[in-house]
């Protein structure tokens, strides 16, 4: 049930991709009773206004074509976002097209606008004529004094045949993870079906994700290593005018394996990258430059490998 999973992935990012611009700190995750997925974030919420450019008839609007079409979304500008992870533009039009009924409410400027959505076609279309063109705007519903993004979706069940529940194990674990990569976030997550929650806010970065980690180990330091930086990301040619940020934390404990996770732009990388090959380069160095200026080797008669630094490391490494 991984896909079925990826659906509610694919919106909680279009979210996190709003906390990186700097608009949203609160989202909330619920599975609701009938098995129907929300998403709710406090951002500004996705552009209500008809696309008078737009080739369509009858013209649509941004939320619309947002939810409709391909690489619509605001990823496909390289300047929308400094960083963001998924694949919006792609993700959540898929999301649409996979759900037997798909229900998106937008609060911004003082009014909330609905659009309802079966399997990737518009329901109940508003047709209008402006300057002498049909267009087709989302519903006001009403006032709102909050801004923000509300996805509301049920999978299609005649494609997710099998597994098609929703988790509350592995959309946990995602967010969990989401949370101390994005600190300062407020990410929570309800299941109606038996009243479970989690409030995964508070914890700690970077930092506390390899603390939770070691958390049921014996560490062989209380406190975990952490370090962060950032360099002009042109120099690696980059966008003119961003940064490329790393953060890094590492704890070792008394096991003997290693367990170091990589992410760039909160996307896990299991099988590592640059970014872990230059970090064991670099311990490497460190470490044997502090033997040969302490004399350490001489006294000790031993060589020491890259191996012997891993064992019992945890660490969490994040551009």
């Amino acid at each position: 049930g991984t896909g079925l999973h990826h659906l509610g992935f694919e919106v909680v990012d279009n979210s996190i991709d709003e906390a990186l611009a700097g608009y949203c700190d609160d989202i909330l995750v619920t599975i609701h009773a009938d098995g129907s997925l929300s998403v709710i974030d406090n951002g500004r919420g996705i552009p209500t206004g008809v696309k008078m450019d737009d080739k369509h008839e009858p013209k649509r609007s941004a939320a619309e074509i947002a939810l409709t079409e391909l690489h619509a979304g605001g990823k496909f500008n390289q300047n929308s976002y400094k960083v963001s992870g998924g694949l919006h533009g792609v993700g959540v039009s898929c999301v649409n097209a996979l759900s037997v009924w798909l229900k998106l409410t937008v609060s911004r400027d003082g009014q909330r606008y609905e659009i309802d959505f079966s399997r990737g076609h518009v329901q109940n279309r508003l047709i209008e004529v402006v300057d002498g063109a049909e267009v087709s705007p989302m519903r006001v519903v009403g006032e709102s004094d909050k801004r923000g993004t509300k996805v509301h979706f049920l999978p299609d069940q005649e494609i997710f045949k099998e597994n098609f529940d929703f988790r509350y194990e592995i959309l946990a674990k995602r967010l969990r993870e989401l949370s101390f990569l994005n600190n300062g976030v407020r990410i929570r997550l309800k299941d109606e079906r038996d009243g479970k929650e989690d409030d995964f806010s508070g914890a700690g970065g970077v930092k506390g994700f390899v603390e939770f980690i070691n958390g049921t180990k014996k560490v062989l330091h209380p406190t975990a290593f952490h370090a962060m930086g950032s360099r002009p990301a042109e120099t690696y040619g980059g966008i003119p005018g961003t940064e490329i940020g790393v953060e890094i934390s590492m704890q070792w404990n008394d096991s003997y394996g290693e367990q170091v996770l990589c992410f760039t732009n909160n996307i896990p990388q299991r099988d590592g990258g640059t970014h872990l090959t230059g970090l064991r380069a670099a311990m490497t160095r460190v470490i044997g430059k502090y033997i040969e200026q302490n004399d350490l080797a001489k006294k000790a008669k031993v060589e020491v490998t890259g191996d012997d630094m891993r064992e019992g490391l945890c660490a969490v490494l994040s551009v």
